[in-house]
């Protein structure tokens, strides 16, 4: 391995199983002439994912960081980022697979525009052929972004940061369940630094199976939305209002079409939203 390296690439894994052997074959075939490392944060797995890695043969520098004193993707980027030996830190997930540009676009994008923190769209076609959204499918790249939002949206499945904001930031609020790279990059515009989006950078994006994965990836996200909504009163991020999510509950109950893991998801992010709006006191009439 080099002495030193322009890119450090983290990957949270827990029992990730075959996906997090798609996810590190694309990233070592990236068209990327610089030099970049692969670090995967092990935390806690229990089916030998990670373990194997060790065995297969890739051309790419890979270092494994064992994660075993927390829980959850936000403690294991915080740990991969401390174990980063790049002055860019790229973040993707296990589960997906990026594009096989999507290192070379990513850091070329923070160059050429001085960013600190850089994100990127995803797309939900490439990996879910059969099983793609009826209606809550990912919006296309140009549309990604709302602009409703007094700031981009960092999605944790692709975005980096230069390693000394992300240091001096100090890293991602471990305590959010979900959307905690969200308030890592409202965050850090609050505190003065440059947040940018690209659009042409993707990411294949694997959706959960089923309802109750669906519904448990949805909570987390709901409650959080109301968490945020909190922290930062003017982002932009819709009021929560007890009709409008009766409203939103009645509509999900009698819409035809959804698969059973967008049905969970929505069904997920309005009860959470719900608890969440109670919560954090963040619930209108």
């Amino acid at each position: 391995m080099p002495e030193s390296v322009d890119v450090s690439v983290v990957v949270p894994a827990h029992n990730a199983g075959n996906l997090l052997n798609v996810q590190v074959a694309a990233l070592a075939s990236q068209d990327y002439d610089g030099r970049f490392e692969i670090v995967i944060v092990d935390n806690n797995s229990t089916d030998q994912s990670v373990d194997r890695l060790e065995g297969v043969n890739i051309t790419a520098p890979i270092r494994i960081v064992r994660a075993h004193d927390g829980v959850g993707p936000a403690y294991a980027r915080n740990r991969g980022a401390d174990a980063a030996k790049g002055e860019l830190l790229l973040f993707c997930d296990a589960d997906d697979e990026v594009h096989h540009d999507w290192v070379r676009k990513m850091v070329e994008f923070q160059r050429a525009g001085a960013y600190d923190i850089v994100t990127s769209a995803v797309e939900g076609r490439s990996l879910n052929p059969t099983g793609h959204r009826k209606i809550a499918e990912i919006a296309p790249p140009e549309k990604f972004q709302s602009p409703k939002f007094f700031a981009p949206i960092v999605v944790g499945c692709s975005f980096g940061c230069t390693a000394a904001a992300y240091r001096a930031l100090g890293g991602i609020d471990e305590t959010y369940r979900a959307n905690e790279e969200v308030e890592f990059g409202w965050r850090a515009v609050h505190s003065g630094y440059r947040v940018g989006y690209l659009p042409e950078a993707l990411v294949a994006y694997r959706y959960r199976v089923g309802f109750r994965a669906g519904f448990e990836q949805g909570t987390s996200r709901g409650s959080s939305f109301a968490r945020l909504a909190h922290a930062f009163p003017k982002s932009g991020l819709p009021t929560q209002s007890v009709t409008r999510l009766v409203r939103e509950l009645l509509w999900l109950g009698v819409t035809r079409g959804a698969t059973a893991e967008e049905r969970g998801l929505l069904i997920g992010i309005a009860l959470g939203r719900l608890r969440g709006g109670i919560t954090y006191r963040t619930l209108r009439p």
